[in-house]
């Protein structure tokens, strides 16, 4: 993840066109290496998950010849407390211990303690990084004059409203835009249980159809609401869109984004409009999903299960590696998140902190 992120902010679009050395000692490019290895996974297609990032195919120690490498040394250096060599060694001790242990060797209990120091030492400025990029809750105030700021605060529609927030370093910048949903229809099968059919944003569809917008994005996440006071009678659904650039990246190429943006938001509207006067349609953007609701009791309460997972779009349908899906970052998305980028299931059960 780290390394996708600095190198997407420096490269853009032609990050993984980048050379780095395999561990067959060949000059060759990131995409180059995933289509080689995928072709070979294929042969066993039915076994594990497709993955849509051509990073997540390296090696551990070609990921450490790409960060160390003379060629983009400079990109990486400053999440680093040290010198190359001195990173270079230390992130090369910890390969060793981990093939060690991927391959059933014994352990000194000094390793570990090794493996804790080097973390320490050299990993502190990564687990900076992505900490900012995935905590973005603050407002960008109303009096920042940057010219990205004054292009893109102002945009909206009736159906769609843009916020923007920040990291605590102001390094990173959240775009999220939030679609009300409109309801189709409603079919109540009990007293208990009832079904939605509402207009629901296909996500992915966005960096297919707007090349600006995935050129520049370091990511773009969805999630899916509705009021807390959900009744279904007055069902109030919304989806959320939150894109994330560096803030080097929307100032150099604010007019590019808002571009996209202006034209996003005009599909959309006239998408809804097509398909509230024909339920039969379909849009590129705008689709109708269903989403359905459980009563449910326990003691002296009662409340609505809203199941809103029709309107997400799996990660295993989609090529864009900017494209993280339902991930929820709450507080640290090293520590307490559920779902990592580009992995199609969790990895561990969600722990409300």
């Amino acid at each position: 993840m780290f390394a996708y992120v600095v190198l997407k902010n420096e490269f853009l679009d032609k990050w993984a066109d980048i050379n780095i050395t395999s561990d067959d000692s060949e000059s060759i490019t990131i995409q180059s290496i995933a289509k080689k290895r995928i072709h070979q996974a294929q042969d066993f297609g039915y076994l594990g998950y497709v993955i849509n990032c051509p990073m997540m195919y390296l090696t551990s120690g070609e990921l450490i010849r790409l960060i160390t490498d003379d060629s983009y040394w400079r990109y990486f250096k400053r999440h680093f407390p040290a010198s190359k060599q001195i990173i270079k060694h230390k992130l090369d001790e910890i390969s060793v211990i981990r093939n060690s242990l991927a391959h059933f060797r014994p352990m000194k209990a000094g390793d570990v303690d090794l493996i804790k120091q080097n973390a320490n030492h050299a990993l502190a400025g990564v687990e900076d990084c992505l900490e900012q990029l995935s905590n973005c809750y603050n407002v960008v105030p109303t009096n920042t004059k940057e010219q990205w700021y004054q292009s893109l605060s102002t945009l909206a529609t009736e159906l769609c409203s843009i916020s923007l927030f920040q990291s605590n370093n102001e390094q990173w910048i959240e775009l999220r835009l939030v679609y009300k949903s409109r309801t189709i229809s409603t079919s109540k099968y009990s007293a208990n249980f009832c079904s939605h059919s509402i207009l629901n944003l296909i996500s992915p569809s966005i960096l297919t159809n707007y090349s600006n917008l995935t050129k520049f994005a370091t990511y773009l996440t969805e999630s899916s609401a509705y009021d807390f006071g959900y009744t279904p009678d007055a069902p109030n659904f919304s989806k959320n869109i939150s894109i994330l650039f560096s803030r080097e990246v929307i100032n150099n190429n604010h007019a590019d984004i808002k571009a996209d943006i202006e034209s996003l938001l005009r599909t959309i509207t006239e998408e809804t409009d097509l398909i509230v006067n024909d339920n039969l349609a379909r849009g590129k953007l705008v689709s109708i999903s269903r989403v359905s609701a459980n009563l449910k009791s326990a003691k002296d309460r009662s409340w609505w299960d809203v199941d809103v997972d029709d309107t997400l779009s799996p990660l295993t349908q989609v090529d864009f590696p900017e494209y993280w899906g339902n991930t929820v970052i709450l507080f640290s998305l090293l520590t307490i998140a559920d779902k990592y980028p580009w992995m199609p299931v969790e990895v561990s059960e969600f722990d409300i902190p």
